[in-house]
This record gives C-alpha cells, structure tokens and sequence, in this order.
C-alpha cells in the first residue's frame, strides 16, 4: 500500500515537472512569436531617425550638386559671351585704316580715345567706316558706318564693371606700331555673382608708315 502511494506521488510529480515544461517551452515559443511580429516603439524611433538623417543629407547633396551646377553654367555663358565680344572687337581692330583726312579722327591717326575717355575707342574699319566701340549703362556697345545707334554686344544679363582701351603709337607721328589694350572686367547678376577679368593686346596688321 504505502509502495503504490509512493509511485502514485512520483508519477503526480513527473507530470507536473512535465507540465511546467511544457508552459515554459509554450511561453518562449510565444515570446519567440512576439519578437518576430513586429518592432517595438523604440526600434521604430532609432529607424525613423536614421532614414531622417540619411534623406536630409542626400537632399542637402542634390541642392549643393544643383547650385554648383549653376553656377558653372553662369561662368561657362558669361566666358562664351565674354570671348566673342574680345574675339569680336579684336578683330576689328585688328583690321583698322589709317585716317589720312582728318574726317573722323584726327589725321594721320589710327585709333583715338574720344574726349579722352579710355572707356571709348573710335578708328576706321577695314570697310573704312568709322567705327566705335563703348560702355553704357553696364554694356559693351558698338556703332559703325551710317548707323545713329549704339547695339549692344554683351547680353545684358551681365554688368560691365570696367571697359579699358589703353592706345599705343595711336599716331604715325610716334614711330611706334599701333596697339590696343582692352582690359575687361565682367560678372553675372546674382547675389553671388560671377566675376571675370580678363586683358589682351592687339598689333594693328597695317604697317604704320608715315605718308
């Protein structure tokens, strides 16, 4: 009697250490369940941070790309104009007569500063036309032939700052072979603007003889 009430207490016991193992092994398989399902409050704000910082940064990348961007083509469209408007006059003066009558230009003379005025230029062109070239109001303008009017040659999304023609042996008198000096200083119109200088010399092609 006494051996089947101790086999009875073992076997109440083994199923209750079976029973308690089967509840932890149910309550981690639950945990486990749990885990996987989602993401807790501070997961989701560590991630949300993360994808913050990394979109402020690509945005702040795109805008600085943006800006760079345009301010290259600003330098790129103010150097191209720049450059055909030196390219332009140089050429001409390059080309420039002799005014042996005195009807333009002082006689004898191949180039001259009018009023003394080193912003202005005026000589005969190889079409011998008289021929100026000026800044007004922040432009880089010309008048040739019979025309009453100043065109301008920069775009006038540009500010000329400074427009010099500097003369040299502008006369036959000197003995000196005519040359010109333009000193240019240009910029863009922005908040930041685009500054450019630039400063070149032309010989005249003709032979400066005396007649």
């Amino acid at each position: 009697m006494r051996i089947y009430k101790s086999n009875a207490n073992l076997r109440i016991a083994n199923n209750g250490i079976r029973l308690g193992a089967f509840r932890i092994a149910e309550a981690r398989r639950a945990k486990a369940r749990f885990s996987h399902a989602g993401f807790t409050l501070i997961e989701l704000l560590i991630s949300m941070t993360i994808f913050s910082i990394v979109m402020i940064s690509a945005i702040g990348l795109f805008d600085a790309g943006i800006k760079n961007q345009r301010k290259a083509l600003a330098l790129q469209t103010l150097s191209d104009n720049t450059s055909y408007t030196i390219e332009y006059m140089s050429r001409t003066i390059r080309m420039a007569k002799k005014d042996l009558t005195g009807i333009y230009i002082m006689a004898g003379c191949n180039f001259e500063n009018p009023g003394g005025n080193l912003s202005k230029i005026r000589f005969l062109n190889y079409h011998k036309e008289l021929q100026e070239f000026i800044l007004e109001n922040g432009q880089i303008k010309e008048k040739k032939g019979s025309e009453t009017v100043f065109t301008p040659l920069t775009s006038d999304n540009f500010q000329v700052n400074k427009l010099f023609f500097k003369l040299f042996g502008k006369c036959q008198t000197d003995e000196l072979q005519p040359k010109v000096t333009i000193v240019i200083e240009i910029q863009t119109k922005e908040a930041k603007p685009q500054i450019l200088k630039l400063e070149t010399t032309i010989s005249q092609r003709d032979l400066d003889v005396k007649y």
